[in-house]
């Protein structure tokens, strides 16, 4: 029997560097190829139109499922992918907190390195922007960025000094450092999910050109950046499951 096609909907790319300039979809992707899943990608700037006015969703045979998390338990119960098998359960619970910890806390950082931090004045609006029509691209940035700054300020972390804010960073970084170790992956010898979500992040902190303290933050602890290049050559490895729509 064939593999069902799957469809995943997400954001585009910030640049050539990185699959998509949101850490979420980049996990979708990430665990796909891990699983050796085949799909098609869907490039979708506007969440607005999207079935709960988020990204990413995904579509197979059987369901409409947003959200990351939302789509792993469903690629879990569905298609049996689950690389957190050989995972104990204290190692289960560990794995969780550092999963809450990257999309709960790094993920905003990330946000607001990008359209906050005076650093990157005008990089987003280039880089996410710059494709449309000039009298588009300033309604809608505008727009988007007053959206960012009312999500930062209601999460909580737009109320603090970029001082602090990075600060925050510093330490969740040196979290997933110590856990991983001189360890291959963060559990061993072989990919989890939290390497997966781990992956997803640090590469948008890496490889696209924003201006940020972030990136520094991640390469003065090495085994992070090596462990991005792991997880990266295993991504890489599985693009010929990946298609495109145009």
């Amino acid at each position: 029997m064939s593999t069902p096609q799957l469809d995943v909907y997400g954001f585009p790319a910030a640049d050539p560097k990185v699959t998509s300039a949101s850490p979420f979809t980049t996990k979708v992707e990430c665990l796909l190829r891990l699983a050796g899943l085949p799909y098609q990608m869907h490039v979708v700037t506007n969440p607005g139109k999207t079935p709960r006015g988020k990204l990413p969703y995904l579509e197979d045979s059987t369901a409409t499922v947003s959200d990351s998390e939302h789509i792993v338990a469903h690629l879990k119960a569905s298609h049996g992918v689950d690389l957190d098998a050989s995972l104990t359960p204290l190692e289960r619970a560990q794995s969780h907190a550092l999963q809450r910890m990257i999309e709960e806390r790094l993920y905003w950082i990330i946000v607001y390195s990008r359209w906050i931090d005076p650093a990157n004045d005008g990089a987003v609006y280039e880089q996410f922007f710059g494709s449309l029509p000039p009298v588009l691209r300033g309604l809608i940035y505008r727009s988007a960025l007053k959206t960012t700054k009312a999500a930062l300020h209601h999460q909580g972390l737009g109320r603090h000094t970029a001082e602090e804010i990075y600060a925050f960073a510093a330490r969740d970084l040196e979290a997933i450092s110590q856990t991983l170790g001189d360890k291959p992956f963060l559990f061993g010898d072989a990919p989890t999910l939290a390497d997966v979500v781990t992956f997803a992040s640090i590469t948008n902190m890496l490889r696209p050109d924003f201006k940020t303290s972030l990136k520094g933050l991640v390469e003065v602890r090495p085994n992070l950046v090596a462990h991005e290049k792991r997880v990266g050559a295993l991504y890489e490895d599985g693009a010929s499951i990946r298609s495109s729509s145009q």
